[in-house]
């Protein structure tokens, strides 16, 4: 891979995960809002959630459009392909992490009523957070595939 394909590559990454951030703030904010105007918990609670994830997906997507626009330009082919792997590897470690956010949120899911008295979240922000991880796993699987040797 050179660097011009590894660069639209992550412009790609960054893109992607931006447009998904926005539309959960705004899908979000709106449920939310819609939730507590008419009390409905459930929406409260997936409103909540996706509004959230959302936010940090958008932060995330921030720093990688800095972190990619302050970096020196390559010099040589091995530090593309050290960059490639680096890149790769984080994106592997994040699906990871996304297959706990699913089961997570299936758990929360599950167990809706000691959820609530527990951590006080909802069978709707166990959806929301099932919901984004699985977003987030396809993202990360897709473009870890991408960026292979």
């Amino acid at each position: 891979m050179d660097a011009a394909t590894l660069s639209a590559e992550e412009q790609r990454l960054t893109s992607i995960l931006a447009t998904w951030a926005a539309a959960s703030v705004v899908i979000g904010g709106a449920a939310w809002a819609v939730g507590s105007m008419q009390q409905k918990k459930h929406l409260v609670g997936f409103g909540r959630q996706t509004f959230m994830w959302g936010a940090i997906d958008g932060a995330i997507a921030v720093a990688g459009l800095a972190g990619a626009r302050k970096r020196e330009p390559f010099t040589s082919d091995d530090e593309v392909q050290a960059h490639r792997a680096k890149l790769r590897r984080i994106l592997l470690i994040n699906a990871v992490a996304d297959v706990a956010y699913i089961a997570a949120g299936g758990a929360i899911m599950a167990r809706d009523r000691q959820s609530r008295r527990l951590v006080g979240m909802n069978a709707s922000d166990g959806a929301a957070i099932a919901l984004q991880g699985k977003f987030l796993l396809a993202l990360d699987v897709v473009m870890a595939w991408r960026l292979r040797d």
